[in-house]
């Protein structure tokens, strides 16, 4: 009951009354028993599923596992296993033999030597503060982006010629480690670039091209619905020493024709060009759903208050597609980190990557599946620890960008 004030002569007495709130009715045994099969039946069909992938993940990561820590060998008696280099017992030495090694960090003028623990937990410090500093009053962000830039510094090249020019080199004693390292960046400089590329094509798909829009969609994204080996053939063929690019220059005399640009096919160059190139139709895709969530309303907003289109599009869009970019660039660099295909087709000895490395283990000419095993492992651990640090990201809605 709620009695208005009387005290202003002329005014009389009011009361109101308030409706009496209805009992909650008791639900029936028929209402809770179909709740309950809903849930059980929606378990039930995903169980199969679940059991089937848990199956094809777990079983071979037991066993990968086992040969990782000496548990398991693949010769059949101790003394061939002694014979091929394989370990007995349960043992840490495999994983030594990867990271117990120092990591030179190549700086202009500077290089000096630290251990690959120290290395670890810096990376891992960045990588918490680009998931968890915009939380920080004020200067959140600044911290977001000064961690961003570091993690990416070390591992972000510009192709010229035969070699990788960079600001901060990372690079290590052990022959398995710098060759991860270098892995790393050319997955790292090809993401960045293809997600360069996709920004704007998304931009003009989204906002330029009207009713058709979704039909140059598909256009952009047909490429990479033919076979991935056609296309790499494809890039030979173009950038190979009799290609297309080296008889077009030879053609108008830029080149000699007894030299022609070496750098073009099996390089690290060449990695860099067909990776970007194999990815940049699939991460048009989520750049542009992000684009097609902004309401056109604040841009109209924006350009009525004197902003211009780039002014809109860096204060509006961007951090509206924020997670839309990270998520791209994750969908590019987490395969390229192990790719096997590209390098040993276009790399040649100068373009040869990790998962080379990892797989010639298994069924190569070292055939070591303990140390294979190790490597597959570490491989894993890292782009488990960037998934899980994107996954939180992305939920904070971009680092709060």
């Amino acid at each position: 009951m709620c009695r208005l004030p009387s005290g202003a002569p002329g005014i009389r007495m009011a009361t109101i009354v308030e409706a009496p709130i209805p009992p909650k009715q008791k639900r029936s045994r028929r209402e809770r028993r179909n709740d309950g099969g809903s849930a059980l039946s929606t378990y039930g069909l995903l169980a199969p599923m679940l059991i089937l992938l848990s199956t094809l993940f777990l079983l071979p990561m037991y066993y990968i596992v086992l040969f990782s820590i000496a548990l398991k060998r693949f010769s059949p008696t101790d003394a061939l296993a002694s014979l091929n280099g394989e370990l007995n017992s349960l043992s840490a030495e495999l994983w030594a033999k990867l990271l117990s090694v120092n990591v030179t960090v190549m700086l202009p003028g500077l290089n000096f030597n630290v251990p690959v623990l120290l290395v670890g937990i810096i990376f891992l410090v960045l990588l918490v503060a680009a998931v968890t500093a915009s939380r920080i009053p004020e200067y959140g962000n600044w911290i977001v982006g000064i961690a961003f830039v570091l993690l990416l510094t070390p591992f972000m090249t510009l192709p010229a010629g035969n070699n990788l020019l960079r600001l901060v080199e990372l690079t290590s004693d052990g022959d398995y480690l710098r060759l991860f390292f270098k892995s790393v960046s050319m997955a790292m400089t090809s993401s960045v670039i293809a997600v360069v590329i996709a920004i704007p094509v998304a931009y003009f798909l989204a906002f330029c091209v009207g009713k058709s829009k979704y039909t140059w969609l598909l256009i952009v994204i047909a490429p990479f619905l033919t076979s991935y080996l056609l296309r790499i053939f494809a890039w030979k063929v173009i950038l190979g020493d009799q290609g297309l690019i080296n008889s077009g220059l030879i053609a108008i005399g830029l080149v000699d024709e007894a030299s022609p640009l070496s750098f073009l096919i099996y390089s690290q160059f060449t990695v860099i060009v067909v990776l970007t190139y194999a990815w940049v139709p699939f991460i048009c895709l989520p750049i542009f759903l992000a684009f097609e969530t902004i309401d056109r309303r604040l841009l109209e907003a924006a350009m009525d208050l004197g902003a211009t289109r780039l002014q809109a599009f860096l204060k509006i869009s961007l951090p509206i597609i924020a997670p839309g970019i990270v998520a791209a660039f994750l969908f590019v660099f987490i395969p390229s980190i192990g790719e096997y295909i590209t390098p040993s087709l276009v790399g040649g000895t100068q373009g040869t990557m990790y998962g080379q490395s990892l797989a010639s283990q298994f069924v190569g000419g070292a055939f070591n599946w303990q140390f294979g095993s190790v490597m597959a492992l570490f491989l894993l651990g890292v782009v488990l620890l960037i998934t899980f640090a994107t996954a939180r990201f992305l939920r904070a809605g971009g680092g709060g960008l």
